[in-house]
This record gives structure tokens, sequence and C-alpha cells, in this order.
């Protein structure tokens, strides 16, 4: 929710937001280094990693991209279709056939994203068509960041993976750097930002690299990719009830699309999506 108030009222584009976020994440990997001092560092590891951090940088890139335009509550759930490419990945890279559940589950989740983006206002549904493509572009580099983090972290501790996860985050920040045109978005918003601005983007880093060392010590306890991805995929839930009531209660903070048709779309939808998740995940053979 805070993403979305920072990239429509603080920064002029999704670029600078994100390149913002990026380098926040030095922050966060320095305090890692400094507080825990992993010892169980190798450069094939450490490359894998970092390769894991930009694929987390491209899923947030495109989130972003799509954010800017799209209501929260329409980009979250879509987001939450990672197990479909984790699916994916393994039946081309590991020959696995999916079972007649796991079919199931791909057919739920598409039915949940495309009633998610029916509208009577347009054709073509909320949003326009390519934003709804970038959403899934994310939701494939976050399946592939988890891919490489799940299996990492079954022989390296949690604060090796997320010291270079965040390092490779912060290089595809300053990559950005190196395309002229996104320089001068990003040197043009940090010559119009005061220090009230700076702190919510700080806030928002916060919480974005807080609920991501959750996600990855769920994985390290344990838990598996698979009953991981289940849990966080009702994370739809809380930002729709967040949603409404900020647009309730706060509009001018935050402003959804909260008609009663629509509300009951999105919630229908978004359990859709959450049975899809399940089922998927859960039945993996």
């Amino acid at each position: 929710m805070i993403d979305k108030f920072a990239i429509n009222n603080i920064t002029s584009n999704y670029i600078s937001f994100i390149f913002l976020l990026s380098a926040g994440n030095i922050f966060f990997a320095a305090i890692i280094y400094i507080t825990t001092q992993p010892t169980d560092l190798d450069l094939t590891t450490a490359s894998l990693n970092v390769v894991s951090g930009l694929a987390v940088f491209m899923q947030y890139f495109a989130y972003s991209y799509s954010l800017e335009d799209m209501d929260v509550s329409v980009v979250i759930p879509i987001h939450q279709s990672e197990p479909l490419f984790v699916l994916i990945a393994s039946a081309l890279l590991f020959n696995a056939i999916p079972t007649y559940w796991q079919t199931g589950g791909i057919f739920l989740i598409t039915g949940g994203i495309l009633l998610l983006c029916a509208s009577g206002k347009t054709v073509e549904g909320l949003g326009q068509k390519k934003h709804i493509l970038m959403i899934l572009v994310s939701a494939f580099f976050g399946a592939t960041s988890t891919m490489i983090s799940d299996e990492i972290l079954k022989f390296k501790s949690l604060e090796s993976v997320l010291l270079f996860n965040f390092l490779g985050y912060a290089l595809g920040g300053f990559l950005l750097l190196s395309i002229p045109c996104c320089r001068r978005l990003i040197f043009h918003d940090l010559k119009q930002l005061n220090l009230r601005q700076f702190a919510i983007f700080g806030l928002t880093n916060t919480f974005d690299v807080g609920g991501y060392i959750f996600f990855m010590a769920a994985l390290s306890a344990g838990g598996g990719a698979a009953l991981v991805s289940v849990v966080v995929s009702i994370h739809p839930l809380f930002v729709l009830l967040f949603g409404f009531i900020a647009t309730r209660y706060f509009p001018n903070f935050l402003t959804e699309d909260i008609a009663p048709t629509s509300l009951s779309r999105k919630i229908t939808s978004i359990l859709v999506i959450v049975v899809g998740v399940a089922v998927i995940s859960l039945h993996d053979g």
C-alpha cells in the first residue's frame, strides 16, 4: 500500500521508485554483514545469490511498472501466480509432468486472473494488457529467485543468502544509472525529494525487506517453497482489506475501486487464485 502511495505521490515515475528501493538494500546488506558476519561464503554460491537478487530486482521492476497505473488490489493477486511459473520451470528443466491436481490449479489461477481483470468499464478489463503481462513477468522472476534461494538455503546460512540477495537487488538498481534516460529521471527526482519523502521511502523499504526476510526465514526453516507460497498467497486479502479502509477513511492517501460489484469480483477472484496456488503447491507429485 505504501509502495502505491510512493509511486503516485512522491516520485514522478516508477524508475526512480525502484532505484530508491534498490539503493536501500545496500544499507540492509551492510547491517546483515556487520551484525552476523557470515563465514560460509564462496564465489559460486555468492554469484548464484547475486543472480537471485537480480531476479528480485526484475520482479519489483515489473511490479512497479504496473502498480503505477493499476489498483494495488488487482496487481497483488495476479502477482501471487508465482507457483504457476515454478511448476512450468520444473516441467521444462526437470521434465516434471504436471499432475491432474496441478493442472486443475493452473485453470483456477488463470480463471481467477481473468475474473480479476474483467470489468464493465472497458472491453479489455482493469488496466491495459501490457500491465497484466508485466505483472506475470514479475511473478516469473519472483519464482526464479524463490527456486534458486530454496536450493541454496539447503546448505548455506540464511544470513549469507540474504546478504548477496540484497547486493544483487542493489546492483540491479545501480545498473539503471548506465541507461541515460533512466539516469535523467532518477537524478531529477533525487533533486526534488525532501527529508520527509526520503523517510517514507525508508519506511516502504523496511516493510518490503522485512517481509522478504520473514519469507526467506520460512524457507530456511524447512517450510519448503510449496507451503510458504500457499501461506504468502493470502497476502491479497490483507491488501484488499487495507485498500478498502484507506479508500473509505483516508482517500488522500490511497484510492481504490471499492464499488460493490468491483469489490465482490476482487474477493471472488482472490479466493479462486488462493485455492489455485494451494492446489498447485500442495500437490507437487
